[in-house]
């Protein structure tokens, strides 16, 4: 809801800045100032707010997996074998 609010801010701002300032107003002759760069700055600003909405926070990350391993039958014990096929352990379950 907050993004919301802050683009709909945003561009009423926007709308009322790039509003004609001279409504109203008698046009004497006078030369033509053009300024070909006046849209820069407001496109950097927007550029850097909306960048700032669309980026997803850093969620903290999980706590590890615990498997709790139950007691061995009689006569077989637990062993941490390394796996040659994904080169990581498995824990297996072998006769004594």
């Amino acid at each position: 809801m907050k993004k919301i609010l802050t683009a709909l801010i945003l561009s009423l701002t926007t709308t009322a800045a790039l509003a004609n300032p001279y409504y109203g107003h008698r046009h004497y002759p006078r030369p033509h100032h053009h300024h070909h760069y006046d849209w820069v700055v407001p496109a950097i600003i927007g550029g850097v707010v909306v960048y700032g909405i669309t980026q997803s926070r850093v969620t903290p990350p999980l706590p590890p997996v615990v498997v709790q391993v139950p007691q061995a039958p009689v006569g077989y014990h637990y062993e941490s074998i390394l796996d040659a096929n994904c080169n990581c352990y498995k824990t297996v379950l072998v006769p004594n």
